[in-house]
């Protein structure tokens, strides 16, 4: 799956991993936890322990335009011990009909909250059987089976989401990734629907009443949280590669802002790329892909039934860089097909063997096998910047964390298990070198497909291609947390330099990790010169003669995975001429390292802005742009030099003054652009930042363009962006241009963007609205449109009347903190958290933090992150000197 666009979770856990306890006590603990659906490791060890050669014979029943759908499910598997009561994972639902070994069992005594407890009386060693007919309810907040209306067309589509243990949302089944089993399914739907699942259908049927009745013949084996159903009068387009069925669907409404050819062309590049590369053919016999609506994630790795979320298709001609971001996600969830469903992680703590390979991999097809060479820089900006932050916050946890519970596991979807493993690897392929990498991988999968592998299967495969202790390796890097600080100490003797000293420091309470990282030498006009460094003590020394350089970077290319601190020699270098470097991916890595260092407080917010000023209006390459924008402007990031800036009188002319000269900035560069692609960059840049009436002007007179000028038609999502902006700072015109796109625009999207619209504007009355709206028990809106809501209801500047609802979040929190409806309640506590870069509110807040700690590990991270964040930020300002 790709990452949770909300943006994710993870929890320090207890470095130590639990031993399985026997059934007898798995199932006490099955009582005392009826109030959550929560599985503990313990639990699926001592299933696991008891069961095999598993298989689900489904019935679905579609028919029914209400709020629920019928099952009919036939569940076979071999019982190894048949003394204790066997848990069949359930959640909620409603069970007409129970059999076991065909024999009635009281549904009264058997459904629990979140399970069926299947009596010891009636099983028996051996074979069992059990029969459960069931009635559920269909989702809107993106778990189990989701259904969708269309606003429009008042079509229904629908579609499943099971990671991570969401599955038995959908139907009773033993919920856990190391019970692989096979599936088959028929699915009875209205007769305008195409219905997609794991296999290819073998057969539809004319039911009588006129419905088709779908068959699904039988799955390899795999884990539950890969099987999938997806439903609706879906556009379909067909393509092959080789004997290999593709099909790509999307809802009819959306389909004219799909390009068909250019998604089938990158499939045929990522498969052919994959297989050569795996040296295993793709095994699932056909390959769909469906963009679906309101989708929580980015995608899923259904087999065979890849989920895309809408979001990825914008209503206008996309710049080439959503078409990377996109493309690097269809890649993502190929790759997914060998490491996630050939070879599936035995439990949650292995995770990483999915994430981490998929997002490394992907980015290694983008770069080999499209047109997209700027890959790798678009990697560290994106996986491995995200990867340094996480790994910067009090929750940080190892790449391999112990997960004791799917609650814990859920809570892992972070920048630690995509961005830091992803980039681990890569620093692992230059280790043992590329080709060895891919040979071990290619054993790895070979050995383990169709079967669930753990880290230590991987360490074997990989070890046979090298003479590294892999070993250890692994112990440093993927069982420790934190990420090592690298610089180079350096002193000329005249125009000659003698010796560098490598200065390697451990993150707090780590041991040093191996690695080898490139050491280059720059000079103002010649290429580098570049030295090997073994990372595996405090220091290495280099010993020579080189011309003095202008400065050094002792992580050239990005193959460790290090902060650099750049000595005073190379920063001052730096400062000055930083524009006139001539490697893009350098110019990148070095603006981060210099963001680093203003949000560890080791440069002043101050020393940045000059910086900014300097090198910024001098800069052309697109990635070391957007990495500079992320910082300046405001809607870009939540770390950003406007939030960071002080709030005092004597500051307030400062930042004004930024404030424009950056509007300046970016209008002058969409003046300028000389492509459509970097227009609509420069566009959106100047639609975030647009604070001063000149600009919002600018705003309110495009919003109601059809297009800017000839070559730059405007699509409707950019003129709600613009509506956004200017209904957030109450421009006068903000409300007759809401209503006006709200008439032309009634999708699903311009519903959304409306109370996106609506929610920001610094209106009190609109904000209770919203508030009590969020904290109703159960939803009335989805999860989809009610997050679009949140993340608009208190923007920076609005941030006294956030204060204003603080008692409502407390008592919500603390109220919800354990909820089923976690991912809900997870964004309420990220995107509401009622603090504004104060002493005072933060104390507040730790107060709280400290006392209710009996939450959802995802919640419990949330908390922990917006308060370090926002102590984070009171330094800064602190230390801006501005």
């Amino acid at each position: 799956m790709i990452r949770l666009l909300q943006l994710l979770l993870p929890i320090l856990l207890p470095m130590m991993f639990l031993t399985s306890i026997g059934c007898k006590t798995a199932s006490k603990s099955q009582s005392k936890n009826e109030a959550s659906s929560d599985l503990t490791l313990s639990e699926a060890e001592a299933r696991k322990a008891r069961l095999a050669n598993v298989s689900y014979d489904l019935n679905i029943n579609l028919t029914d335009p209400g709020s629920t759908f019928q099952g009919r499910i036939d569940i076979g598997f071999d019982l190894l011990d048949a003394n204790q009561p066997l848990r069949l994972d359930f959640f909620e639902g409603k069970v007409s009909n129970l059999r076991v070994n065909d024999k009635p069992v009281s549904i009264d005594n058997a459904k629990k909250a979140y399970w069926i407890e299947l009596p010891a009386a009636e099983l028996r060693v051996g074979r069992n059987r059990v029969q459960v007919d069931y009635t559920q309810a269909y989702s809107s907040q993106g778990q189990g089976l989701h259904k969708f209306i269309d606003p429009q067309s008042k079509d229904v589509f629908l579609y499943t989401q099971f990671q991570t243990f969401d599955a038995n949302r959908f139907m009773p089944c033993f919920d856990q990734p190391d019970l692989r089993a096979t599936f088959a399914m028929t699915v009875e739907a209205p007769a305008k629907w195409t219905v997609v699942s794991a296999t290819m259908e073998s057969a539809i049927k004319t039911m009588p009443g006129g419905n088709k009745l779908w068959v699904f013949p039988k799955t390899l084996p795999i884990a539950t949280y890969l099987f999938s159903l997806h439903a609706g009068p879906f556009k379909v387009w067909k393509d092959q590669y080789q004997n290999i069925p593709l099909r790509l669907m999307v809802r009819p409404s959306m389909a004219k802002f799909v390009k068909p050819a250019e998604w089938f062309k990158v499939t045929k590049q990522g498969m052919k790329f994959f297989e050569n590369y795996f040296a295993f053919k793709y095994p699932f016999k056909k390959y769909d892909q469906l963009f679906v609506p309101e989708f929580n994630a980015g995608a899923m790795e259904n087999v065979g039934a890849v989920t895309f979320s809408e979001r990825y298709i914008p209503r206008g001609a996309p710049t080439r860089e959503e078409r990377m971001d996109v493309y690097t996600t269809l890649l993502h969830e190929m790759a997914h097909m060998w490491f996630g469903d050939v070879v599936t992680m035995k439990w949650w703590n292995d995770l990483w063997l999915n994430e981490s390979f998929a997002s490394f991999l992907a980015t290694l097809a983008l770069y080999e096998a499209t047109e997209f060479k700027e890959a790798w820089q678009e990697f560290f900006s994106g996986e491995k910047v995200w990867a340094y932050w996480e790994d910067g916050l009090v929750t940080t946890h190892p790449i391999q964390a112990p997960v004791n519970t799917v609650k814990e596991a859920f809570a892992n979807f972070d920048g630690i298990t995509y961005g830091k493993g992803a980039a681990v690897l890569k620093q692992l392929q230059a280790y043992v070198t590329p080709e060895g990498f891919k040979k071990g991988i290619q054993l790895f999968i070979a050995q383990h497909a169709m079967k669930n592998a753990e880290l230590k299967d991987f360490i074997a495969a990989l070890q046979t291609q090298t003479k590294r202790d892999l070993n250890l390796w692994s112990e440093r890097w993927l069982r420790q947390s934190g990420t090592d600080k690298v610089t180079a100490q350096w002193t000329c003797e005249g125009d000659r330099l003698r010796e560098i000293s490598l200065i390697n420091t451990p993150s707090e309470g780590a041991r040093f990790r191996p690695q080898a990282v490139n050491v280059a030498l720059f000079s103002k006009s010649a290429l580098p010169i570049l030295l090997r460094a073994e990372m595996n003590q405090p220091h290495e020394t280099f010993k020579g003669d080189w011309s003095c350089p202008a400065f050094i970077y002792p992580n050239y290319g990005d193959y460790g995975y290090v902060a650099v601190k750049l000595d005073p020699a190379s920063l001052a270098y730096l400062k000055k001429n930083l524009s006139q470097v001539q490697d893009d991916l350098l110019r990148t890595m070095v603006w981060d390292d210099l963001w680093q260092m203003v949000r560890s407080t080791e440069m002043p917010l101050k020393d940045y802005i000059e910086i900014v000023n300097a090198h910024f209006p001098k800069e052309k390459n697109r990635a070391v742009l957007n990495q500079i924008v992320r910082t300046i402007a405001p809607a870009r990031s939540e770390s950003n030099v406007t939030r960071y800036w002080p709030q005092t009188e004597a500051a307030k002319g400062s930042r004004t003054d930024f404030i424009v000269k950056t509007e300046v900035q970016f209008l002058r560069r969409f003046n300028e652009a000389k492509s459509a692609d970097e227009q609509k960059i420069w566009l959106d840049n100047y639609i975030v930042a647009a604070q001063t009436p000149q600009a919002l002007d600018h705003l309110a007179t495009w919003a109601r363009q059809e297009k800017i000028n000839p070559g730059l038609p405007l699509d409707l999502d950019r003129r709600w962006h613009m509506a956004r902006q200017l209904s957030r700072y109450r421009h006068p015109q903000a409300a007759a241009i809401v209503a006006e796109l709200s008439a032309k625009d009634t999708s699903d999207r311009g519903v959304r963007a409306g109370m996106g619209a609506e929610a920001i504007q610094p209106d009190m009355a609109v904000k209770q609205k919203w508030v009590t709206i969020l904290k109703e028990p159960k939803p009335s809106v989805s999860y989809a449109n009610a997050r679009t809501v949140m993340f608009s209801l208190f923007p920076e500047e609005q941030s006294d009347s956030k204060m204003v609802f603080a008692p409502d979040y407390y008592e919500y929190i603390k109220k919800n903190g354990n909820s089923e409806n976690e991912v809900f309640v997870e964004s309420i506590a990220r995107a509401l958290a009622p603090l504004n870069c104060e002493a005072k509110t933060s104390q507040v807040f730790k107060a709280f933090v400290e006392k209710e700690k009996d939450f959802a590990p995802s919640i419990s991270r949330e908390l922990k992150v917006r308060l370090q964040e926002d102590e984070r930020c009171q330094k800064i300002r602190a230390a801006s000197g501005l």
